[in-house]
């Protein structure tokens, strides 16, 4: 796939790992492209390990230290490695005696580690998805962040909403003279994604209101339209949504689901409605299902799914019995919560009469998000869940 759209975050990351020892984290979504920017590094050499859902102890570790090329005359210590790197073992040292105290040992293990690292220097350690550390790992960096080489970097990307434990714990004794960054992968905007389209699919197609902007959405949705499929939701997408509802607390699963239903996103007291919970209960299945990633704040109290993409999802997993009373509770009338403004009364009606937020915004010389934020503060006051109950009620 082309490298599109991440030239500021490629160059601020070859800067950062040109001042070593450093440590870098980066943060983002699933298929938001961490680990193609990393292998769009020039002249780096990198040894990388992933953590597994299944957390295998030293499994990164032994991933990435099985890229290397170990040097002759190693540090005694490091035959502490033979163990764990039985491939390497012609080119270890003998294993040292058995110490009787798996404290000791471990400590041995980590200085093995420390002494490879710096044997193979200059390099980039990197450990990817580190929201899915093993407990063995994580004690390892937090050894080796405290004592990295002169010549050592250590890279790190995760998803914020898996992460079990803050990265952040890893730097807290950071060092002085061992620097540190963080870096935020974003979807890319609507310039970029076309740009990729454009590299992807022989014609043109408009692929960010479906995949809104990230990277591995739009090439899946690229390669349906390229064999002449109709664009649905990628096997991929569908499969990660539904791991990451099974993953939540029913309250938060119901408002996800009561999320997918509505045609836009919504405030916290719609939300719970359509999901049939009280208030309190929806406030924290809210709260869970921005924190894990599903929902997003698009404008100010109003939620929705993170992607088109990622609604459909959603909305393919509801049984047709659930789908079927969430519609009843979203067509179900609420109570009026308040007076419209003279501009929410005027941005209504408009909306009322068939015009979408763009032609809203262009009649009344309005930003499209001013024209959203009136459009859920008017359906809120009027006690009303969607648009089109805006049409019903004008007739």
């Amino acid at each position: 796939m082309p490298f599109v759209g991440r030239e500021r975050e490629l160059r601020h990351l070859a800067d950062a790992l040109a001042r070593p020892p450093i440590v870098v984290l980066i943060e983002g979504e699933a298929g938001v492209g961490k680990t193609r920017l990393l292998h769009e590094l020039a002249g780096q050499p990198l040894l990388i390990g992933g953590c597994h859902p299944m957390r295998f102890p030293y499994g990164p570790l032994v991933e990435a230290l099985r890229q290397s090329h170990p040097p002759a005359r190693l540090n005694p210590v490091t035959g502490a490695l033979r163990p764990l790197l039985p491939e390497f073992a012609h080119l270890l040292p003998p294993a040292p005696p058995a110490l009787g105290n798996a404290q000791v040992e471990r400590h041995r293990l980590f200085r093995a580690v420390l002494s490879l690292l710096d044997a193979l220097s200059p390099v980039t350690l990197v450990v990817e998805d580190v929201h899915w550390i093993d407990q063995e790992t994580r004690e390892l960096l937090a050894f080796l962040v405290r004592c990295l080489p002169a010549t050592v970097n250590l890279v790190l990307t995760y998803r914020a909403e898996d992460l079990r434990h803050p990265v952040s714990e890893l730097l807290a004794h950071l060092p002085p003279h061992i620097g540190h960054t963080e870096l935020t992968l974003s979807p890319l905007d609507a310039e970029a994604t076309a740009l990729l389209a454009k590299h992807l699919l022989p014609g043109s197609a408009d692929l960010w209101p479906l995949t809104g902007g990230v990277p591995l959405a739009i090439e899946e949705l690229a390669r349906m339209l390229a064999d002449g499929r109709e664009p649905s939701t990628p096997p991929a997408l569908r499969n990660a949504v539904r791991v990451k509802l099974d993953a939540l607390r029913p309250t938060a699963r119901r408002i996800v689901q009561a999320a997918a239903m509505l045609e836009e996103p919504a405030p916290t007291l719609t939300l719970a409605a359509a999901a049939g919970l009280p208030p309190e209960q929806g406030e924290r299945g809210l709260a869970e299902a921005v924190r894990r990633g599903l929902l997003r704040e698009w404008t100010p109290g109003a939620y929705g799914l993170r992607q088109p993409l990622t609604r459909q999802a959603v909305r393919e997993s509801i049984t047709p019995n659930l789908r079927r009373r969430i519609s009843r509770r979203i067509e179900a009338p609420a109570e009026p919560q308040g007076a419209l403004s003279p501009r929410e009364e005027e941005v209504i009606g408009l909306a009322a009469d068939g015009m979408t937020n763009k032609a809203i915004a262009e009649s009344l010389f309005l930003s499209p998000r001013t024209v959203e934020v009136h459009v859920a503060n008017g359906l809120r006051k009027l006690g009303l869940t969607s648009r089109r109950q805006l049409s019903s009620r004008n007739t």
